[in-house]
């Protein structure tokens, strides 16, 4: 059979065997916590734009304010506000997450630590939250910032957090309840972990306006990382699925490979706009600053626009516009 196949010579992956079961006594209060982690990412971005970043970059802020360019101060400070949350999430999900995911025999019951009464579960069900608040504080945020693929993928991936959620309502008749989640919680802690360094790094490349060799090199270094992520994931991915397949319902079968598909398109959308803006930095440092439209004949694309950076990387991968000479990129047909 076609499952006695798979476990021939090693054994399979927990997604295949996790027993179903309830996420958390918390669950009733599920909207409360979405809500509160909302509010709280609103609230440090305020403390960001009002204080910190003023505190820390002083000149190089102010000058951005006075400048009234609102899309590249509005860029900045999303990415500095993308990479307080994941390093938050990073930090504190960690442990429970790869309990979850790998350690045998840890469901969603399982104590956090031996005799204590917050369960993994509980940890899991705020840290989807707090995910999910992110992404809805980034909608909003952002507005004009994002591209259409990046608002169908916010989307569609919040849309099959909330109801892998949904269904532990009642996980008795929702046989997908339980290895729905599993994937969530997968997917959102590849996430986090491809998504920081390129937060990270976009800060610098915009502190690094007038050293266009040093953004060609981050650039570069973050097209490999994010086709490196979306590579690994999707491989991993495509593991977990064919070892669960026979767990999924008919619906399932089809909606979780699509939105997964949603989720790697803008992964390597935002790669295609971070190659082109390592190639015109690149540029710039041999010939010593060519025009937007050599710029862009030489991407071959369509070149509109001079207000900052390429705002073709709008994606969920990487955040909004970047500082230096900017190039709007779009398809030649």
């Amino acid at each position: 059979m076609a499952s006695d196949s798979r476990t021939t010579g090693a054994s399979l992956p927990k997604i295949a065997t996790i027993e179903d079961g309830p996420l958390s006594k918390y669950l009733p209060y599920a909207s409360l916590l979405l809500a509160s982690s909302i509010l709280i990412i609103v609230l440090v971005s305020n403390i960001l734009e009002r204080w910190v970043l003023r505190l820390v970059y002083r000149e190089f802020y102010i000058n951005m304010e006075q400048s009234k360019d609102e899309r590249r101060r509005r860029s900045f400070v999303y990415y500095h506000v993308g990479a307080f949350v994941m390093l938050t999430i990073l930090c504190s999900g960690m442990y429970p997450v790869m309990r979850f995911l790998v350690s045998p025999g840890q469901t969603l019951s399982s104590p956090m630590v031996a005799g204590g009464k917050l369960k993994l579960g509980d940890m899991l069900l705020a840290l989807a939250q707090a995910y999910s608040a992110y992404y809805i504080f980034e909608l909003c945020y952002r507005t004009k910032l994002a591209s259409p693929i990046n608002i169908a993928h916010h989307t569609g991936l919040l849309v099959i957090i909330q109801t892998s959620i949904a269904l532990f309502g009642n996980y008795q008749d929702n046989a997908e309840a339980t290895i729905e989640f599993y994937m969530c919680i997968f997917w959102g802690i590849f996430d986090v972990c491809v998504e920081l360094p390129i937060f990270t790094t976009m800060i610098v490349w915009r502190l690094q306006e007038k050293n266009p060799r040093l953004r060609s090199w981050l650039a570069y270094a973050c097209f490999a990382w994010l086709l490196l992520g979306a590579t690994v994931e999707t491989s991993v991915t495509i593991y977990l699925l064919h070892a669960s397949w026979d767990r999924w319902g008919t619906a399932w079968k089809v909606i979780t490979p699509v939105i997964f598909s949603l989720w790697i398109s803008t992964q390597l959308y935002a790669s295609k706009t971070l190659f082109q803006m390592a190639r015109s930095q690149q540029r710039q440092t041999a010939q010593r600053g060519p025009t937007i439209a050599d710029m862009g004949s030489e991407l071959g694309l369509a070149t509109v626009d001079t207000d900052g950076g390429p705002s073709g990387y709008d994606t969920e991968k990487s955040g909004s516009s970047l500082h230096g000479p900017r190039i709007r990129v779009t398809e030649v047909a």
